[in-house]
């Protein structure tokens, strides 16, 4: 049984670790400690500087509607407030009180909105429900999304606010206005690099410890003990040969997980998604200015509907790295941006990267024991995309699974696998599935660039039977 007096380790410095750790030291526990390769300390989970976790990101987006899925939508509003409470902590504190490279102008979480829109006139299913669960269950937030087209709608949007009026009408002419959506005023975006460097300096407040860098905090592997059918992790060894002692083992490494742990490969698996990034130059201040959260919200679109060896990320940190994106992504993408917003079209992308995360088989956290290892070991991954937001407080629901203290998310995130016959999220298909890696169409250097203006990449896109969502074999 895991109380405050078992020393902790948590392998794994995202967005699960964090969490984790924040929540038990804030709860009572007095030994726990954070290893991770990537040394914090200097590169403040900055992408462009040695980190490719999921978690080391300029920025990631803030949604609470999730339909069905009640509980990830109350988890979303829960931890939007305390987003906003991290806001007001920062904005209020001296400079000298603040981690690097955070200031207290810096804002954790933007309510700039979240445009979603989808390919065609008629709503899809999928937003139609995110709309009526959020009216039935939580009608304050849903007074703050506005349909498109709605005339309604444009009335509220107006009366929220003059730049609430002019985001709602910002995507009218795109696709010649077949396009569905709603605009949504409560979500925005996060700063996600320096959120986690806030959200490392309130854990070192409440003692948790730190172990950074390669070799002192990389995961050599797990201690374990076999005593007759009793096995048991007993701590870790990291690469510079140090061990550590531990009564609790968290595996918290994101789509490292399956590596560190053999046992989860049929319960998470590591999955790519495409990232591209246009640099806006200093002496452009109309676009500048055009693309500040204050003009734009976020916006994200949906066109059409769909969706052996252990899967384990390759990036342009890797000892083979990758620095090349899959061209199917990058063509979509071409598509969209060109259509939307041609100005950036002519600026053209200035980097990409591969983001990896961890799917799991129902795009469920999986946060539990590892059957088999006497409560000595947990795993704590499964962001599915979407874990980010919940930063500030999936520690609390985790600490939970930690105390065997049942809670509504305790059947969800529960140890689970693949079962034969079921489509389980595409971890069903192992190597022999379209996504492997092996199998993607990668993008070269001149794919990069956007095509000449009145062409069209409709073409190239029918030709790219890939799904959009792409894994590793390696």
């Amino acid at each position: 049984m895991t109380t405050p007096e078992s020393r902790v380790i948590i392998v794994g410095g995202g967005v699960f670790g964090l969490s984790t750790a924040l929540w038990l030291a804030r709860g009572g526990y007095k030994d726990v400690t954070i290893f991770d390769r990537c040394n914090f300390n200097t590169n403040y989970y900055n992408p462009a500087d040695g980190c490719d976790g999921a978690s080391a990101d300029i920025n990631k987006i803030f949604r609470a509607t999730y339909g069905s899925r009640e509980h990830s939508q109350d988890l979303a509003l829960e931890a939007r407030d305390i987003w906003l409470e991290w806001n007001r902590a920062i904005k209020e504190s001296h400079p000298s009180d603040l981690p690097r490279p955070l200031t207290p102008e810096d804002e954790l979480l933007t309510l700039c909105g979240v445009y979603h829109l989808a390919d065609g006139p008629t709503m899809i299913p999928r937003y139609v429900e995110n709309l009526q669960v959020m009216e039935e269950t939580a009608p304050s937030f849903r007074h703050l999304q506005f349909i498109k087209d709605e005339a309604d709608d444009e009335r509220r949007a107006s009366a929220h606010g003059p730049e609430w009026s002019k985001k709602f009408h910002l995507f009218d002419k795109f696709k010649h206005g077949a396009t569905n959506g709603f605009l949504d005023a409560g979500s925005g975006i996060t700063l996600a690099d320096k959120a986690c460097v806030y959200a490392r300096y309130l854990c070192q407040k409440a003692g948790v410890k730190f172990v950074l860098g390669h070799p002192q905090g990389e995961l050599d592997h797990l201690i374990t003990k076999q005593n007759g059918s009793d096995k048991r992790v007993k701590g870790i060894k990291t690469c510079d040969g140090s061990t550590h002692a531990a009564d609790l083992v968290v595996v918290a490494c994101g789509p490292w997980t399956a590596a560190v742990l053999p046992e989860a490969h049929r319960s998470v698996e590591a999955t790519m998604g495409t990232v591209m990034f246009i640099d806006v130059p200093e002496d452009r201040k109309d676009l500048r200015e055009k693309f500040h959260p204050d003009n734009i919200p976020v916006w994200r679109f949906i066109q059409g509907e769909g969706e052996g060896r252990i899967s384990t990320p390759r990036t342009k940190y890797s000892p083979e790295p990758i620095n090349t994106v899959p061209l199917y992504g990058l063509e979509l993408m071409k598509q969209v941006i060109g259509g939307l917003f041609p100005e950036l079209a002519d600026i053209g992308f200035t980097d990409s990267r591969l983001c990896w995360y961890t799917d799991s088989i129902d795009n469920e956290f999986v946060i539990d024991y590892v059957p088999g290892y006497s409560d000595s070991l947990f795993i704590c991954t499964g962001g599915s995309g979407h874990g980010f937001k919940f930063l500030p407080v999936l520690g609390k629901y985790v600490k939970n699974q930690l105390e065997r203290v049942p809670d509504r998310f305790t059947p969800i995130w529960k140890w689970r696998t693949v079962e034969e016959g079921k489509q389980c999220n595409g971890l069903e298909e192992g190597e022999a599935g379209p996504r492997e890696m092996s199998k993607i169409k990668l993008a070269k250097p001149q794919d990069f660039h956007f095509p000449v203006k009145g062409s069209s990449l409709s073409g190239r896109l029918q030709q790219l039977n890939v799904a959009p969502k792409e894994k590793s074999q390696l």
